[in-house]
């Protein structure tokens, strides 16, 4: 199948759409839900739309090459304004959703947007102000603008109307998008995908149209069953993200994936139980936050459903340890599909994913408590690896069925990986990204001379598979999946008078937290002015109102975080930072050593996470994975 990725590097995203919209007009593309129901779109009428869209934007003076912003929670039209822009020739890129107004104007400068599609009044509240101060801005597009009756700006444009007039029928949209997408080249740049870097804002990684459909391809290789059966999934990770945009865009074009659109992200219980998935791409924080409820429900139940449940999962753990050793009996298999049926069946159809033959964990490390619960429970949960810089491929992914967890797994055909002297984990393949937008030292930072790029993982080879270890670089990974740079976060709140300096936290974990040395001689003098009494440094850390002070400051500037970003749990120091003294976690420039600080701290660190929720499921699962 190596040779369908050489021939993808000669496509382009709305090319290769306007080549299903021929080759399979009348199949299903994708269902939306729309006032309670699900509508369907065949792949003539998505490439249609595409058609209309990219003429839309010309009339509102798009010119190829430039830039198209995004913002909004994954629907039907921010798909389409992609593919639509990139059918019109300019590079569109996304904008989280929870972004901060500062992170959405820096995006918006550094990518040079000229035209800012919001998905709805939220989105426009956050850039108009914003809009004279970005002279190269030239019009905001909303796309639901039910609630803007009362806006006037001369940049607003209202999406339905400006689609609506365009006045070409299908056949003439279809023609437009075609007509367009033989302009298009391949190695021209397709979209920006926004990450954060070791140091300072986040940089714009750029991907090109042929680069990342071969790059997605491997996933398809990698999991054959999605080009060789028609598969319902739902799409609710953000759009902006590479994972996102692989499961609500690529991945349908070339595979046999009909992505479900709900019709709010924050309703995804209920997506999940109506569509019934056969395929589900999530983030471990996802995962666990699910598992979790299930666990506590499952504890406040009557006396008899919990008999039975903690019987199917002794059940359950045995069948898992002898599945990963490859030696369950047929009596295993039906007493484990017994346990099944009377336990652990209901709790998926319930949650309407008892219908999912293949789940895919990615964005960040999954938990192996969470992994071995959900497969006890009958899921075929697989982890996969990537990075942005990787163009939206895997660069490994376990196989299954019911992967033992705790691995990535195997590396896809067609890319290579290594691991440098020190364990970091090096990645080869013609299909990487193309580089950082504006940034080229950046660039030459994590891609060498010979096309290995530094991942920044520190990994090790096991039985096959490839085990992610540690971090080499300094940013970090949310269980949610978001990458955050912690000097950046650090930087800002150093910015406050009363911190001397600080460590933040969050890698793999749901929300970040702090460290905090308070700055003794500024909270020394609030103090006095106060009249809040002290006796020296450890007494004033440990006061009532310094902690009120701090909390106030973190406030104050987590206005200029995305939320993902804002520290939610601090500590102070009950001591200041010595670098003259043996074993600091602090070198003598006062650079905080972040590994040796939280050994030293671990109880102040891990007092900031609820882990009510890691330690019900490593109970559930018990001594299964040792």
């Amino acid at each position: 199948m190596r040779h369908r990725a050489a021939e993808l590097r000669a496509r382009t995203l709305p090319g290769l759409l306007a080549e299903r919209a021929r080759a399979t007009p009348h199949e299903v593309a994708y269902r939306a839900k729309r006032l309670g129901v699900y509508e369907e779109r065949h792949w003539k009428q998505y490439a249609a739309l595409a058609g209309r869209c990219a003429l839309a934007l010309e009339r509102l003076g798009l010119q190829r090459g430039e830039r198209v912003a995004i913002m909004g929670d994954a629907c039907e039209e921010w798909v389409i304004a992609d593919l639509g822009a990139q059918a019109a020739g300019a590079i569109t890129y996304g904008i989280y959703p929870t972004a901060s107004a500062a992170e959405v104007e820096y995006q918006l400068a550094d990518g040079g947007a000229s035209l800012f599609i919001a998905e709805n009044q939220e989105y426009v509240d956050k850039v108009l102000p914003l809009a004279e101060r970005l002279p190269g801005l030239r019009a905001i597009v909303v796309i639901d603008d039910s609630a803007m009756f009362a806006y006037r700006h001369a940049k607003l444009h209202s999406w339905r109307r400006a689609l609506g007039a365009v006045a070409l029928d299908e056949a003439a949209s279809l023609a437009h998008l075609e007509a367009l997408a033989a302009r298009l080249d391949p190695l021209a740049g397709a979209f920006i995908v926004y990450t954060s870097g070791t140091t300072g804002p986040p940089k714009g990684a750029l991907v090109s149209h042929g680069r990342h459909l071969a790059a997605a391809w491997n996933i398809v290789e990698q999991y054959p069953t999605l080009g060789e059966t028609t598969h319902r999934t739902v799409v609710y990770l953000p759009l902006c993200h590479i994972f996102g945009r692989d499961v609500g865009i690529t991945l349908p074009l070339l595979s046999r994936l009909v992505p479900h659109f709900g019709e709010d992200v924050a309703e995804l219980p209920q997506t999940l139980a109506e569509v019934e998935p056969t395929v589900l791409f999530s983030v471990p924080r996802y995962l666990q936050k699910i598992a979790s409820t299930v666990l506590v429900a499952v504890s406040s139940t009557s006396p008899l459903k919990r008999l039975v449940y903690d019987a199917a999962m002794r059940i359950g753990r045995r069948h898992a340890r002898k599945r990963w050793e490859g030696a369950p009996s047929a009596l295993d298999r039906l007493v484990y599909g017994l346990a099944r049926l009377a336990a652990f069946r209901p709790i998926l159809l319930k949650l309407g994913l008892d219908r999912v033959e293949l789940a895919i964990s990615g964005g960040a490390a999954l938990p192996p408590e969470t992994a071995a619960l959900w497969q006890i429970w009958g899921m075929n949960l697989v982890e996969a690896y990537g990075q942005t810089e990787a163009s939206g491929a895997f660069i490994a992914g376990q196989r299954g069925p019911f992967p033992r967890p705790g691995a990535v797994g195997t590396v896809p055909a067609g890319w290579e990986v290594r691991l440098a002297r020190g364990g970091e984990i090096l990645v080869r393949s013609p299909d990487l990204f193309d580089g950082y937008w504006g940034k080229e030292e950046a660039t030459r930072e994590v891609l060498d001379g010979e096309g290995w790029l530094h991942t920044g993982d520190v990994g090790e080879w096991r039985d096959g598979e490839l085990r992610i270890v540690d971090r080499a670089r300094d940013f970090m990974v949310t269980s949610g999946g978001k990458t955050l740079s912690p000097s950046y976060i650090e930087s800002l709140m150093r910015s406050s008078p009363y911190v001397g300096d600080i460590a933040v936290f969050g890698h793999g974990r749901k929300y970040v937290s702090a460290l905090i040395e308070i700055d003794f001689d500024t909270v020394s003098d609030w103090a006095r002015a106060h009249d809040v009494a002290y006796s020296g440094f450890t007494s004033l850390a440990a006061h009532p109102a310094v902690t009120r002070l701090i909390d106030g400051e973190l406030e104050r500037l987590n206005e200029a975080l995305a939320r993902v970003e804002q520290i939610k749990a601090f500590r102070i120091l009950p001591k200041a930072l010595d670098p003259e003294d043996e074993g600091e976690p602090v070198t003598p420039t006062r650079k905080i050593k972040r590994k040796l600080m939280y050994e030293r701290y671990r109880e102040l660190v891990e007092a900031m996470y609820d882990n009510r929720e890691e330690r019900l499921q490593s109970q559930a699962v018990g001594g299964v994975l040792s």
